[in-house]
């Protein structure tokens, strides 16, 4: 039995990082492919993707991923980039990791991650000087 433990994290990580992720992860969704699944048309490892959506690993996308999420998606690399443009560079995420609960009501080994909170680490937007 998993002992039922929650932690707060927090994870500096640059808004660009961030927006990409819930985009690419909201596409994962819509595309009805689970993280294990765009992980391996990805052609990486099992878990890469599942590292990059808890934010709590050093795991992330980079230029090189763009090809390859575009390829395992079915759409252009443009279609993969968040619409939105980053008002900050840097930002840090507040994480609560706790266990999440089997379908039986017990507790899992697994832990399901949750951003409650996003701040600037700077106040200086991007287009400042």
């Amino acid at each position: 039995m998993a002992n039922n433990t929650e932690d707060i994290i927090y994870v500096e990580i640059s808004e660009m990082d961030y927006l990409l992720i819930c985009f690419v992860r909201a596409l994962r969704i819509q595309k009805g492919l689970t993280q294990l699944q765009l992980s391996q048309r990805m052609k990486l490892a099992d878990g890469f993707v599942s590292k990059v959506e808890t934010f709590g690993e050093r795991a992330k996308y980079s230029i090189r991923h763009l090809p390859l999420l575009a390829i395992a998606l079915e759409c252009e690399i443009k279609d993969v980039l968040p619409k939105q443009t980053p008002k900050y560079d840097q930002i840090r995420l507040t994480l609560r990791r706790a266990n999440k609960i089997n379908k039986d009501g017990s507790t899992s080994k697994k832990k399901l991650t949750e951003v409650i909170s996003i701040e600037p680490i700077t106040k200086k937007t991007i287009g400042d000087r």
